[in-house]
């Protein structure tokens, strides 16, 4: 019995960890991206000033993708350009 619990306490925590660190990856990737293409037009304020544009998670995907065809000319990935997204969304907008 001793044994089982042992065993259940390490599959949780080693859960737990994996779970984590993809979420930390993934927002790695995701800043890191940003901050190559993103900041070199803007800074950080245009995401959280009174009068931003991006209201909802629609609009943020579409924002990005703009901006990707247009002055950032960054030739991401599907997943890249989620994990930009998702970097934004949870850094700023948290829709």
């Amino acid at each position: 019995m001793k044994n089982i619990i042992h065993f259940l306490l390490l599959t949780l925590t080693t859960g737990i960890s994996t779970s984590l660190y993809a979420t930390d990856n993934k927002h790695h990737l995701g800043e890191g991206l940003h901050d190559k293409k993103c900041i070199s037009c803007h800074n950080s304020s245009v995401y959280s000033r009174d009068d931003r544009m991006v209201k909802t998670m629609s609009a943020l995907k579409s924002q990005v993708n703009n901006c990707m065809k247009g002055a950032a000319k960054a030739e991401w990935t599907q997943p890249e350009t989620t994990s930009v997204v998702d970097f934004l969304n949870d850094r700023y907008y948290k829709f």
